[in-house]
């Protein structure tokens, strides 16, 4: 039975993952579980699944536990002292909290041993089983798939109002809210081409974004030999989560009969959230922490949706 600590369990990852445990029938015992401010809901899932150890206070305290494996499922930046202190005492990292990455990716790589990080990102999962028994050197680029998110298709001029329900209704996944205006804004992406580069070791200049509204290929490598083995799925994080946990569950089939599968250019003009990424890539915890701010303010009624773009860049020129 592997002993599993799950940080940020009551948010949407870290309910999904005990999701996946409630299906894998006593292969898992949750020894530890952290959130930030629903307390009540982490009492009930303690009692429920018998976790010794559970916080809101120090979750980088709870992740330097001794334990099969962490899933870091927390968001933001609060995630990366817990993804620094599973890896000083060798456990093993479910990864769902991508900003660890963006902000410290080249110290945490140098950490890791090989194969203590599983992303559980849809996208970056997907490439890891692509890759599986290849050698990286065949590789020519991996494209990471975007839904596109829910304004796809949209211009400036059609964003001026944009209300942050619309930005929250994603028409393909369901996420939590900061993640959702990340998806809509195409920041996420950017973000995530920065999680590739350091996870697998590949160049910027080799990674791409294609649009792919049906939400079912999560990503592709290309091969020098100009093959590319892709990897499909329904939109559900329960079957990356399962992958990284080694659990065989069954979840959501996809059925590629009468499916039509479309991939289009993203529209760097009116989303610029690859491009201001890319930009300040070496600048990761500031374009972090500036993105954060700006959706804060986004949601709270502060600012209009394309304003993120005008917020996160005026704060990074400081």
């Amino acid at each position: 039975m592997k002993t599993i600590i799950i940080l940020g369990s009551t948010g949407s990852i870290g309910r999904q993952t005990l999701d996946v445990i409630r299906a894998s029938k006593n292969k898992f015992k949750v020894v530890g579980l952290s959130a930030n401010t629903n307390k009540s809901l982490l009492e009930k899932q303690a009692k429920e699944f018998g976790a010794k150890w559970i916080t809101t206070e120090n979750p980088a305290e709870l992740a330097s536990k001794k334990c099969d494996i962490v899933v870091n499922a927390i968001s933001g930046l609060a995630g990366l002292e817990p993804t620094l202190a599973a890896l000083k005492v060798g456990n093993k990292i479910a990864l769902a909290n991508k900003e660890s990455i963006v902000a410290s990716g080249e110290k945490i790589m140098r950490l890791a041993m090989s194969g203590q990080i599983v992303p559980v990102d849809s996208e970056h999962s997907s490439i890891y089983q692509c890759l599986v028994g290849r050698d990286i050197n065949t590789v020519d680029k991996i494209i990471l798939t975007c839904s596109g998110g829910p304004f796809l298709g949209k211009k400036k001029s059609e964003l001026k109002n944009a209300s942050a329900s619309q930005a929250l209704a994603h028409p393909t996944w369901s996420m939590g809210k900061k993640i959702s205006v990340d998806s809509a804004t195409l920041m996420n992406k950017g973000f995530e081409i920065i999680e590739a580069h350091h996870l697998f070791g590949i160049p910027y200049k080799q990674i791409e974004v294609l649009i792919h509204p049906q939400s079912i290929v999560h990503s592709m490598v290309v091969f020098k030999d100009g093959s590319i083995i892709a990897h499909a799925s329904m939109p559900d994080m329960k079957i990356p989560i399962a992958y990284a946990l080694g659990a065989n569950v069954s979840f959501s089939k996809l059925d590629l009969a009468g499916k039509n599968l479309n991939f289009l250019q993203p529209d760097h003009e009116t989303f610029e959230g690859i491009k201001i990424a890319l930009k300040y890539k070496n600048r990761g915890k500031k374009l972090v922490e500036a993105n954060d701010e700006a959706v804060h303010k986004f949601l709270a009624g502060e600012i209009e949706f394309l304003d993120i773009y005008k917020e996160i860049k005026k704060s990074l020129a400081r």
